[in-house]
C-alpha cells in the first residue's frame, strides 16, 4: 500500500476507527481551543482571509492509536518524531468571505511523506481534490467527505481542501507524517 500511495494511488477506508472512539471524538470537537491559522500554512498571505481561513487544534489523545492503524495499513514503521495531528475547523461564513471563496481552495502540497484526513461531515462536493500539476485548473480526482472515512495520500501530491457551502462548519483530522528510513 506505501508503494502504491506514494505512486499517486489513494486509500480509502470507511468505518476506519471504532464507532465508540469516532463519536468520542466528534463530541469533543466543539469543545477543543482552536488557534485562528489559513491554508496552506508556511506562506505569508497578508493576513488569514487572503488564504482559506481556518482553526486548528493539535490533538494528541489518540496519537498510539492512529499510529498502530497506519502502520497496519502500510506495513512500515511511521517517524514518530515526524506524526502530526490537527484536528482543522473552518466556519464557512469565513470561507465566503476569504479570496478562496470557491469550491477549493488553493492547490498545494504538504513536505511530508504521506497526509491523511479522517472526515466528519457526508458531502460528495466537500473533502479534498487532486491535480497533476499546480496550475492546473480543475482537479484531476476528487474524494468527497463521509463520516468516519479515512483518506491516506502521497502528500508531495497536488492537492486542495474541497468546501461544501451548505454547511455551517466543518472538523476534519489531518494527519501528517514520514516512515521511518532504514
Amino acid at each position: 500500500m506505501y508503494n502504491s500511495i506514494m505512486n499517486g494511488s489513494f486509500y480509502l477506508q470507511p468505518e476506519w476507527l471504532d464507532w465508540s472512539v469516532f463519536e468520542e471524538i466528534e463530541k469533543s470537537l466543539p469543545t477543543l481551543d482552536y488557534k485562528p491559522l489559513y491554508q496552506p500554512c508556511g506562506t505569508y498571505y497578508g493576513n488569514r482571509f487572503q488564504a482559506y481561513p481556518c482553526y486548528e487544534h493539535e490533538y494528541t489523545k489518540h496519537n498510539s492509536l492512529f499510529i498502530s492503524e497506519f502502520e497496519k495499513i502500510l506495513k512500515k514503521k511511521i517517524d514518530k518524531k515526524s506524526f502530526l495531528c490537527i484536528i482543522r475547523k473552518a466556519i464557512i461564513d469565513e470561507i465566503k468571505q476569504s479570496k478562496v471563496n470557491t469550491p477549493w481552495a488553493i492547490v498545494h502540497y504538504d513536505p511530508q511523506e504521506i497526509a491523511g484526513i479522517l472526515y466528519f461531515d457526508q458531502t460528495p462536493d466537500g473533502g479534498t481534490k487532486f491535480f497533476e500539476n499546480s496550475g492546473d485548473k480543475y482537479p484531476d480526482s476528487s474524494i468527497g467527505a463521509y463520516p468516519n472515512r479515512l483518506l491516506l495520500y502521497n502528500a508531495r501530491r497536488w492537492h486542495a481542501i474541497a468546501t461544501d457551502f451548505t454547511f455551517k462548519e466543518r472538523y476534519i483530522i489531518a494527519f501528517f507524517f514520514n516512515m521511518e528510513k532504514k
